[in-house]
């Protein structure tokens, strides 16, 4: 068992006081319907306790026999979070610990935790992109994670969120405006460090939106607009004015270059790949690669094709309910890519580990079949 006790010695009085400890605590009757496990801090103070709830949850293969943690990541993080637990009692306590009760100090703890100085806007945003990713909003979750990778490399790996002003916005703008080099840690655990060119203003404006989006989901989490006297109370954007992105380029087509396109032969897989896919994007009324790759078998019914779109579900009231007619032309298409297992519509699924690397390889394919029929366009995302 992991767990934490301390003495406080006043000076004056010469006494000592015994201090709460802190343990790591999960509890077998506490399994959710997915197999896995809430982490708490147990408090005890005067042989009571009182828990604190985590983010961290934990599956069977990260307990020993006797349900203690064993992931020695996971532990290092608990243990870092019971290190600042103690600091908060000892800092904002001392020595009248001793008329707090063991609920009292998690009580206090809390309320420390949502003064303005002890958050944390890096690690609230994490844990704002681990929400996306379960609520299964991965690409929107990868962006946000690919602007917090960027402020990480302007500001460190904290930034107490009062220091996110209009001032600060500037500064992250003329950082992501010029030529930056980054290190990251590739599948291997190696650094690799790499250039990276300054963003256009569509870059930054996209950047600066997912800050802002990160920073009013703070608001959300922290104020309580019912109580009055909100912990944030800056909002940077007031003064900030954020870069309008570029016009978007005409995506037009022509027919003829329709025509092209379904009859190109290269023979290359990556090729024939990206023509495919265009082409079932066309046929099913413009269905993205994310939906391609995720649809699943059963959606098809009685000659049509019924899914969510992935990319709007979530904002419409109708779960964003797209129903197509599956016409003779993209049946051939759709017999090529059917899932021999029928789990999910296409079999792109069992060619890509998700939807992010179907959707490169589409991309990177497709650059190749543009250039013979010299089109500018790009395949819907």
């Amino acid at each position: 068992m992991y767990f934490y006790e301390a003495m406080f010695y006043d000076c004056f009085t010469k006494n000592h006081y015994k201090m709460p400890t802190y343990s790591i605590s999960v509890l077998k009757h506490q399994q959710r319907a997915d197999e896995k496990y809430p982490v708490s801090i147990r408090v005890t103070h005067d042989r009571k306790s009182s828990y604190l709830k985590t983010d961290y949850y934990v599956v069977t293969q990260q307990l020993n026999k006797n349900f203690e943690v064993k992931d020695k990541v996971l532990l290092k993080l608990l243990l870092e979070k019971i290190e600042d637990y103690e600091d908060i009692v000892v800092k904002g306590l001392g020595n009248d610990v001793v008329n707090y009760s063991a609920k009292d100090i998690v009580e206090f703890i809390k309320k420390k935790q949502k003064e303005v100085s002890c958050i944390d806007f890096i690690s609230f945003a994490r844990k704002h992109v681990d929400k996306l990713f379960r609520e299964g909003r991965d690409k929107r979750a990868k962006h946000i994670q690919t602007t917090i990778n960027a402020l990480v490399d302007f500001s460190g790996v904290e930034l107490n969120i009062a220091k996110v002003t209009s001032n600060f916005l500037k500064r992250f703008e003329e950082f992501l405006r010029s030529e930056r080099t980054i290190v990251r840690v590739n599948q291997f655990g190696r650094n690799v460090t790499t250039k990276r060119k300054p963003l256009t203003d569509t870059g930054v404006h996209d950047y600066m939106a997912d800050i802002r989006a990160v920073f009013n989901e703070s608001i959300d989490f922290y104020n309580d607009d019912e109580l009055g006297d909100p912990v944030i109370k800056h909002y940077p954007f007031r003064k900030f004015e954020m870069v309008k992105p570029n016009p978007p380029k005409k995506r037009n087509i022509y027919l003829e270059n329709i025509r092209k396109i379904m009859n190109l032969e290269n023979g290359l897989k990556r090729h024939d790949l990206a023509r495919d896919v265009f082409m079932l994007s066309f046929f099913l009324v413009g269905i993205n690669t994310v939906d391609m790759f995720k649809v699943p078998y059963s959606s098809r019914k009685k000659g049509r094709i019924i899914y969510q779109r992935s990319k709007t579900k979530d904002r419409r009231e109708d779960n964003a309910e797209i129903s197509i007619k599956i016409e003779p032309e993209v049946e051939r298409l759709m017999k090529k890519y059917v899932d021999p297992d029928k789990v999910r519509l296409f079999s792109f699924y069992k060619l890509y580990s998700d939807s992010s690397a179907f959707n490169n390889a589409v991309n990177k394919g497709f650059k190749r079949v543009l250039q013979e029929v010299n089109e500018n366009m790009e395949i819907p995302m």
